[in-house]
Order: structure tokens, then C-alpha cells, then sequence
């Protein structure tokens, strides 16, 4: 397992990336993996804080990707935090467990795809995180299982008036095998395009 770096009393704190949809099923565990893995190819020290219950980043990156999790007390250059899928933002309990995670965020990545469906479900995720992130954060829309050569995958969304003030990414996620076994094989399973065009999206996330 990489052990991240040792604590220095210099050290900047991290940046806090937090991958977030209240809509279930839209890739936020794939996302954050794909960051956290690429970004620890590429030299960053990363740990991973994982608040989903289900616990499939905890599980991937102790069995397979080989990477600190927040508990290990290890210095990072990068946390990447995944939060739980279908969450009623209409509770307060749910907005409560929420607020704080955003609230310490420097990057809130709203993950969807492009369909209407989607879209339409990921408006209240970004509603909140306008309400509750911290001044200088940024608020980013990232798109997920892409099929470009789609009516759907070519839309331009960027003039509709719900993501005014939300920088939708250049960089996207196409629906493709690699990314699917990433889950099981670790980021040996992204190599060449689709390595590139993860680390591409990670520089402009972190930018």
C-alpha cells in the first residue's frame, strides 16, 4: 500500500475533492477511483474519505488499488472524498450529514450523465452545493458514461440556466470497458487513451 508522505509541520493542507449526486447509479465511486488512481500514478500523495455506507471506495482502496484511506493518518497532497448515492436531499438528516462535507470542500464535482433524467435529478445536488460551499470552492459538473457518438452525448449543456455559475468540465468520462474494470483490476485496466483522458480531467479538476 502507498503510504503517502510523512507529516511535515510546513505542509499545506490538502485539497479536498468531494464527488457528489444525490441521484444513485450516476458513477461517483468509478469517478473517485479514477482520480485517486491516476493522480497517485502521476507522484500526488492521495487518501481517500470515503462517506458512502456501502463502502466500495474503503473496499477498493484496501484490496485492490493499494492506497491510504483518511483513518491511516497519512499525509496528502489530495483527498478525494465519495458520498452516498440516492440521498433524499429533502431530509434533514441527509442535509445535515452533508453540509459539513461540503462546507470543507475545495472542489464539489457533481457527477452525471448527460440524459435528461439525469440531469433533471442532479439539479438539487447542485442547489446545495451552492448553498453551502465555501467562499473561493469551486462547484464543477462533471459528465459520466458518455456515448459521444449521441444524439444525447453531443447535447451542449452549458446555456441552460440551472447550471449558471457551475463550471461544466471540458474533460468527460466515456462509457467504456476500461473504466468499468478499473473496480476489479486497479488502474493497470486504464492504459493509453483513456489513462490520458483521466489524467487530463484530474488537471483540470485540481487547476
Amino acid at each position: 500500500m502507498s503510504k503517502g508522505r510523512e507529516f511535515a509541520p510546513d505542509d499545506p493542507p490538502a485539497m479536498r475533492i468531494t464527488f457528489l449526486n444525490q441521484k444513485g447509479g450516476v458513477g461517483k465511486s468509478t469517478a473517485s477511483i479514477l482520480l485517486g488512481g491516476v493522480l497517485s500514478t502521476a507522484g500526488y500523495a492521495v487518501a481517500f474519505d470515503d462517506r458512502d455506507e456501502q463502502g466500495s471506495l474503503t473496499w477498493w482502496a484496501r484490496e485492490i488499488g493499494r492506497l491510504p484511506i483518511v483513518g491511516d493518518h497519512v499525509m496528502s497532497d489530495v483527498i478525494i472524498c465519495d458520498t452516498p448515492g440516492r440521498l433524499d436531499l429533502s431530509s434533514a438528516t441527509n442535509r445535515q450529514f452533508l453540509q459539513p462535507i461540503v462546507a470543507a470542500s475545495d472542489r464539489v464535482v457533481i457527477v452525471s450523465e448527460k440524459s435528461a433524467f439525469s440531469l433533471h435529478a442532479t439539479k438539487p445536488a447542485i442547489a446545495f452545493a451552492r448553498a453551502h460551499i465555501k467562499p473561493g470552492a469551486k462547484i464543477l459538473l462533471l459528465f459520466n458514461k458518455v456515448r459521444a457518438n449521441t444524439k444525447v452525448g453531443r447535447q451542449n449543456v452549458r446555456d441552460l440556466p440551472e447550471f449558471d455559475g457551475v463550471a461544466v468540465l471540458d474533460s468527460f468520462l466515456a462509457l467504456a470497458a476500461p473504466y468499468e474494470n478499473v473496480q476489479t483490476e486497479g488502474m493497470s485496466a486504464v492504459t493509453g487513451h483513456y489513462r490520458e483522458q483521466v489524467l487530463k480531467l484530474a488537471l483540470e479538476i485540481l487547476k
